[in-house]
């Protein structure tokens, strides 16, 4: 655990987390990057994902990039969409 070492979940007062990679969607002018293996500490009483500030930082960092065409991706996949009506 970084960024919430004697700190308590915001979301349920929880003081216990577990640093993990989740999945994480960075999204802009309807643009994506999808990022499989995202560093966050999660709430482990209620589950509330909390995300590093210096990997956020980098993933805008590397999305400007590849929008910008002065980087390519890791590679590509294809994400199903639901339209909620």
């Amino acid at each position: 655990m970084k960024d919430h070492e004697n700190q308590n979940c915001y979301y349920c007062g929880g003081e216990r987390f577990e640093e993990r990679r989740v999945r994480y969607i960075y999204n802009r002018d309807e643009n994506n990057l999808f990022v499989p293996d995202m560093p966050a500490d999660v709430c482990l009483n209620c589950g509330m994902v909390y995300y590093h500030g210096p990997a956020l930082l980098k993933v805008e960092q590397r999305f400007k990039a590849i929008y910008q065409n002065k980087e390519k991706p890791d590679r590509y996949t294809t994400l199903p969409v639901m339209d909620y009506v």
